[in-house]
Protein backbone atom coordinates (compact mmCIF):
# COMPACT_ATOMS: atom_id res chain seq x y z
CA UNK A 1 0.00 0.00 0.00
CA UNK A 2 1.33 3.01 -1.01
CA UNK A 3 1.89 6.28 1.78
CA UNK A 4 -0.31 8.71 0.40
CA UNK A 5 0.02 12.13 2.28
CA UNK A 6 -2.64 14.27 3.43
CA UNK A 7 -3.00 17.69 5.10
CA UNK A 8 -4.51 17.55 8.90
CA UNK A 9 -4.47 20.50 10.89
CA UNK A 10 -1.34 22.30 9.37
CA UNK A 11 0.71 19.30 8.91
CA UNK A 12 1.39 16.61 6.16
CA UNK A 13 0.98 13.49 7.30
CA UNK A 14 0.54 10.23 6.09
CA UNK A 15 -3.09 8.82 5.88
CA UNK A 16 -2.41 6.35 8.48
CA UNK A 17 -1.43 9.27 11.11
CA UNK A 18 -4.69 10.83 10.38
CA UNK A 19 -6.65 10.67 14.16
CA UNK A 20 -9.89 12.09 14.33
CA UNK A 21 -11.09 12.80 17.85
CA UNK A 22 -14.28 10.95 19.15
CA UNK A 23 -15.50 14.72 20.28
CA UNK A 24 -15.21 15.98 17.07
CA UNK A 25 -18.27 17.38 15.47
CA UNK A 26 -18.07 15.86 12.47
CA UNK A 27 -18.26 12.20 14.02
CA UNK A 28 -20.27 12.91 16.50
CA UNK A 29 -23.26 15.18 14.40
CA UNK A 30 -21.94 14.76 11.23
CA UNK A 31 -21.18 18.87 11.76
CA UNK A 32 -19.20 19.62 8.61
CA UNK A 33 -18.85 19.93 4.83
CA UNK A 34 -16.84 18.10 1.99
CA UNK A 35 -15.94 18.38 -1.43
CA UNK A 36 -14.55 16.35 -4.07
CA UNK A 37 -12.11 17.62 -7.03
CA UNK A 38 -10.55 14.97 -9.70
CA UNK A 39 -7.40 15.03 -11.59
CA UNK A 40 -7.67 14.65 -15.44
CA UNK A 41 -3.28 14.03 -16.52
CA UNK A 42 -2.93 14.66 -13.51
CA UNK A 43 -4.41 18.24 -13.08
CA UNK A 44 -7.52 19.35 -10.47
CA UNK A 45 -10.82 19.80 -12.86
CA UNK A 46 -11.60 23.16 -12.42
CA UNK A 47 -10.64 23.51 -8.62
CA UNK A 48 -11.99 27.05 -8.89
CA UNK A 49 -15.43 25.90 -9.15
CA UNK A 50 -15.00 22.69 -6.22
CA UNK A 51 -13.73 25.66 -3.48
CA UNK A 52 -16.36 27.83 -4.29
CA UNK A 53 -18.94 25.44 -3.80
CA UNK A 54 -17.10 24.28 -0.89
CA UNK A 55 -16.56 28.09 0.27
CA UNK A 56 -20.59 28.20 -0.30
CA UNK A 57 -20.98 25.40 1.53
CA UNK A 58 -18.66 26.42 4.73
CA UNK A 59 -20.98 29.92 4.68
CA UNK A 60 -24.28 28.53 4.84
CA UNK A 61 -23.00 26.33 8.11
CA UNK A 62 -21.45 29.42 9.35
CA UNK A 63 -17.79 27.43 9.72
CA UNK A 64 -15.17 29.45 9.29
CA UNK A 65 -12.12 26.74 8.15
CA UNK A 66 -9.23 29.22 9.51
CA UNK A 67 -8.11 29.59 5.88
CA UNK A 68 -8.93 31.81 2.90
CA UNK A 69 -9.70 30.34 -0.89
CA UNK A 70 -6.16 30.97 -1.77
CA UNK A 71 -4.60 29.17 1.28
CA UNK A 72 -6.82 26.00 0.80
CA UNK A 73 -6.25 26.21 -3.23
CA UNK A 74 -2.44 26.18 -2.14
CA UNK A 75 -2.80 23.34 0.14
CA UNK A 76 -4.43 21.34 -2.34
CA UNK A 77 -1.55 21.60 -4.85
CA UNK A 78 0.84 21.20 -2.47
CA UNK A 79 -1.03 17.86 -1.22
CA UNK A 80 -1.11 16.62 -4.77
CA UNK A 81 2.59 17.48 -5.88
CA UNK A 82 3.22 15.00 -2.81
CA UNK A 83 1.47 12.27 -4.00
CA UNK A 84 2.78 12.69 -7.79
CA UNK A 85 5.22 9.51 -6.97
CA UNK A 86 2.74 7.46 -6.87
CA UNK A 87 1.04 7.97 -10.52
CA UNK A 88 1.85 6.67 -13.66
CA UNK A 89 0.72 8.44 -17.14
CA UNK A 90 -2.70 7.38 -17.15
CA UNK A 91 -3.63 7.20 -13.42
CA UNK A 92 -5.82 10.22 -11.67
CA UNK A 93 -6.63 11.09 -8.14
CA UNK A 94 -9.58 12.40 -6.09
CA UNK A 95 -9.00 15.08 -4.02
CA UNK A 96 -10.95 15.52 -0.88
CA UNK A 97 -11.43 17.90 1.39
CA UNK A 98 -13.55 17.96 4.58
CA UNK A 99 -14.02 20.92 7.60
CA UNK A 100 -15.68 20.11 10.83
CA UNK A 101 -16.24 22.71 13.31
CA UNK A 102 -14.14 20.66 15.66
CA UNK A 103 -14.17 18.71 18.89
CA UNK A 104 -17.47 19.98 20.74
CA UNK A 105 -18.46 21.42 24.29
CA UNK A 106 -22.08 20.14 25.59
CA UNK A 107 -23.55 18.23 22.76
CA UNK A 108 -26.02 21.31 21.13
CA UNK A 109 -24.86 24.24 23.67
CA UNK A 110 -23.03 26.86 21.38
CA UNK A 111 -19.61 26.82 20.00
CA UNK A 112 -16.98 24.39 20.39
CA UNK A 113 -14.09 25.18 22.29
CA UNK A 114 -11.50 23.95 19.43
CA UNK A 115 -10.44 24.86 15.97
CA UNK A 116 -11.65 23.70 13.00
CA UNK A 117 -10.95 20.05 11.69
CA UNK A 118 -9.46 20.35 8.31
CA UNK A 119 -8.13 17.26 6.02
CA UNK A 120 -7.45 17.21 2.62
CA UNK A 121 -7.04 13.55 1.23
CA UNK A 122 -5.72 12.31 -2.07
CA UNK A 123 -6.57 8.86 -3.35
CA UNK A 124 -6.60 7.22 -6.44
CA UNK A 125 -9.68 6.72 -8.67
CA UNK A 126 -11.03 3.30 -8.70
CA UNK A 127 -11.14 2.96 -12.41
CA UNK A 128 -11.96 -0.75 -12.55
CA UNK A 129 -15.30 -0.23 -10.27
CA UNK A 130 -16.79 0.96 -13.12
CA UNK A 131 -15.23 0.97 -16.05
CA UNK A 132 -18.07 -1.69 -17.61
CA UNK A 133 -20.52 0.71 -16.75
CA UNK A 134 -19.82 3.15 -19.58
CA UNK A 135 -21.10 0.11 -22.00
CA UNK A 136 -23.83 -1.84 -19.48
CA UNK A 137 -24.82 1.46 -17.70
CA UNK A 138 -26.45 1.58 -13.90
CA UNK A 139 -29.31 0.62 -12.44
CA UNK A 140 -31.08 2.88 -10.20
CA UNK A 141 -34.41 2.60 -7.72
CA UNK A 142 -36.26 4.69 -6.02
CA UNK A 143 -36.16 4.38 -2.00
CA UNK A 144 -38.75 4.56 -0.10
CA UNK A 145 -37.35 7.42 2.26
CA UNK A 146 -38.02 11.12 0.03
CA UNK A 147 -36.26 14.16 0.22
CA UNK A 148 -37.84 16.99 1.78
CA UNK A 149 -39.12 19.41 0.03
CA UNK A 150 -38.95 22.43 2.15
CA UNK A 151 -37.93 23.60 5.54
CA UNK A 152 -34.34 21.43 5.80
CA UNK A 153 -30.71 21.71 4.56
CA UNK A 154 -30.52 23.29 1.51
CA UNK A 155 -29.23 20.55 -0.92
CA UNK A 156 -26.92 22.80 -2.75
CA UNK A 157 -24.88 22.61 0.11
CA UNK A 158 -22.13 19.57 0.04
CA UNK A 159 -23.04 18.19 3.82
CA UNK A 160 -21.62 15.95 5.43
CA UNK A 161 -24.61 14.39 6.97
CA UNK A 162 -25.08 11.68 4.26
CA UNK A 163 -27.66 9.87 6.32
CA UNK A 164 -30.75 10.05 3.77
CA UNK A 165 -28.15 8.90 0.91
CA UNK A 166 -27.14 6.29 3.23
CA UNK A 167 -30.29 4.99 3.87
CA UNK A 168 -31.49 5.40 0.48
CA UNK A 169 -28.70 2.97 -0.44
CA UNK A 170 -29.44 0.17 2.18
CA UNK A 171 -33.17 -0.04 1.03
CA UNK A 172 -32.74 -0.53 -3.50
CA UNK A 173 -29.19 -2.64 -2.08
CA UNK A 174 -30.17 -6.62 -3.67
CA UNK A 175 -28.18 -9.55 -4.38
CA UNK A 176 -26.43 -9.54 -7.80
CA UNK A 177 -24.98 -6.43 -8.86
CA UNK A 178 -24.93 -2.79 -7.75
CA UNK A 179 -27.85 -0.22 -7.67
CA UNK A 180 -27.59 3.07 -7.14
CA UNK A 181 -30.57 5.23 -4.90
CA UNK A 182 -32.36 8.16 -7.09
CA UNK A 183 -34.47 9.95 -4.65
CA UNK A 184 -37.71 11.76 -5.49
CA UNK A 185 -39.90 14.16 -3.07
CA UNK A 186 -42.32 13.66 -1.01
CA UNK A 187 -44.60 14.07 -4.37
CA UNK A 188 -42.76 11.84 -6.37
CA UNK A 189 -40.65 14.30 -8.28
CA UNK A 190 -37.17 13.03 -8.86
CA UNK A 191 -33.59 14.99 -7.60
CA UNK A 192 -30.66 13.44 -8.17
CA UNK A 193 -29.16 9.97 -6.88
CA UNK A 194 -26.87 9.20 -4.08
CA UNK A 195 -23.40 10.04 -6.20
CA UNK A 196 -24.54 11.96 -8.76
CA UNK A 197 -26.98 14.45 -11.05
CA UNK A 198 -29.50 12.54 -13.41
CA UNK A 199 -30.21 13.65 -16.72
CA UNK A 200 -33.11 11.92 -19.40
CA UNK A 201 -33.73 12.11 -22.78
CA UNK A 202 -37.41 13.34 -23.78
CA UNK A 203 -38.14 13.99 -27.15
CA UNK A 204 -34.84 15.12 -27.85
CA UNK A 205 -34.82 17.54 -25.07
CA UNK A 206 -32.09 16.96 -21.98
CA UNK A 207 -33.93 16.76 -19.18
CA UNK A 208 -32.69 17.97 -15.59
CA UNK A 209 -34.01 18.82 -12.12
CA UNK A 210 -34.33 22.27 -11.53
CA UNK A 211 -30.91 23.99 -9.92
CA UNK A 212 -32.60 24.56 -6.86
CA UNK A 213 -33.08 21.21 -5.77
CA UNK A 214 -29.96 19.35 -6.57
CA UNK A 215 -26.57 19.95 -5.31
CA UNK A 216 -24.75 21.84 -8.01
CA UNK A 217 -22.83 19.25 -9.86
CA UNK A 218 -19.55 20.40 -11.62
CA UNK A 219 -19.08 17.89 -14.03
CA UNK A 220 -23.08 18.86 -14.19
CA UNK A 221 -23.04 21.97 -15.05
CA UNK A 222 -20.20 21.54 -17.86
CA UNK A 223 -22.29 18.30 -19.27
CA UNK A 224 -25.00 21.39 -19.31
CA UNK A 225 -22.46 23.91 -21.47
CA UNK A 226 -21.28 21.28 -23.90
CA UNK A 227 -24.82 20.19 -24.28
CA UNK A 228 -25.62 23.98 -25.35
CA UNK A 229 -22.83 23.47 -27.56
CA UNK A 230 -23.96 21.00 -29.66
CA UNK A 231 -27.19 22.24 -29.73
CA UNK A 232 -28.53 19.94 -27.78
CA UNK A 233 -32.09 21.71 -26.04
CA UNK A 234 -31.86 21.69 -22.64
CA UNK A 235 -34.49 22.00 -19.98
CA UNK A 236 -33.99 22.44 -16.08
CA UNK A 237 -37.78 21.22 -14.85
CA UNK A 238 -39.70 18.88 -12.10
CA UNK A 239 -39.55 15.22 -13.59
CA UNK A 240 -42.17 13.01 -12.10
CA UNK A 241 -41.08 9.49 -11.56
CA UNK A 242 -44.31 8.19 -13.73
CA UNK A 243 -42.48 10.46 -16.64
CA UNK A 244 -39.31 8.20 -16.42
CA UNK A 245 -41.15 5.77 -18.76
CA UNK A 246 -40.81 8.11 -21.28
CA UNK A 247 -37.48 8.37 -21.58
CA UNK A 248 -35.39 6.87 -24.20
CA UNK A 249 -32.31 7.46 -22.36
CA UNK A 250 -30.86 8.68 -19.57
CA UNK A 251 -27.36 9.19 -17.86
CA UNK A 252 -25.69 10.53 -14.72
CA UNK A 253 -23.21 13.15 -14.03
CA UNK A 254 -20.36 13.27 -11.14
CA UNK A 255 -16.70 14.17 -10.49
CA UNK A 256 -15.07 10.89 -10.39
CA UNK A 257 -17.16 8.95 -13.39
CA UNK A 258 -18.01 11.92 -16.06
CA UNK A 259 -20.65 10.23 -17.36
CA UNK A 260 -22.74 7.02 -17.19
CA UNK A 261 -25.27 5.80 -18.72
CA UNK A 262 -28.34 4.74 -16.75
CA UNK A 263 -29.53 1.36 -18.05
CA UNK A 264 -33.02 1.04 -15.93
CA UNK A 265 -35.05 2.78 -13.41
CA UNK A 266 -37.28 0.62 -10.99
CA UNK A 267 -36.87 -2.44 -13.19
CA UNK A 268 -37.58 -0.54 -16.23
CA UNK A 269 -34.98 -1.39 -19.28
CA UNK A 270 -34.14 2.29 -21.18
CA UNK A 271 -34.51 1.21 -25.18
CA UNK A 272 -30.97 3.12 -25.66
CA UNK A 273 -27.91 1.89 -23.21
CA UNK A 274 -25.89 4.10 -24.20
CA UNK A 275 -27.82 6.39 -26.11
CA UNK A 276 -26.64 8.48 -29.02
CA UNK A 277 -27.18 11.69 -26.75
CA UNK A 278 -25.45 10.36 -23.99
CA UNK A 279 -22.45 9.53 -26.42
CA UNK A 280 -22.42 12.70 -27.79
CA UNK A 281 -22.01 14.43 -24.53
CA UNK A 282 -19.65 11.37 -23.39
CA UNK A 283 -17.06 12.22 -26.59
CA UNK A 284 -17.62 16.08 -25.95
CA UNK A 285 -16.68 15.92 -22.27
CA UNK A 286 -13.63 13.46 -22.83
CA UNK A 287 -12.57 16.44 -25.32
CA UNK A 288 -13.37 18.73 -22.77
CA UNK A 289 -11.20 17.12 -19.94
CA UNK A 290 -8.26 15.91 -22.32
CA UNK A 291 -8.67 12.22 -21.10
CA UNK A 292 -10.98 10.28 -23.35
CA UNK A 293 -12.94 9.02 -20.00
CA UNK A 294 -13.76 5.27 -21.20
CA UNK A 295 -10.80 4.19 -22.84
CA UNK A 296 -9.22 5.21 -19.74
CA UNK A 297 -11.18 3.65 -17.36
CA UNK A 298 -10.81 0.19 -19.48
CA UNK A 299 -6.98 0.49 -19.41
CA UNK A 300 -7.42 -0.12 -15.79
CA UNK A 301 -9.43 -3.41 -15.46
CA UNK A 302 -6.49 -6.66 -15.25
Amino acid sequence: MADWIAYWNGRFVQDGEIAISPADRGFTLGDAVYEVTRTYRHQPFHLDRHLDRLYASLAYVELDPGLDRGEMADLTYAVLDRNRIHLGPDDDVLLTHRVTRGPAGPLFEGLPPGPPTVLITCRPVQFARFARLYDDGVELATPRVRMPISGGIDPRVKSQSRLLMALGGVQVAREGGPVIPLFADVHGYVTETALSNIFFVLWDHLVTPPDAVVLGGITRQVVIELAETLEVPVVRRRIHLQEISEASEAFVTSTSVGLLPVSSVNGRPLALVPGATTRRLTEAFSRYVGVDIVAQSRAHVA
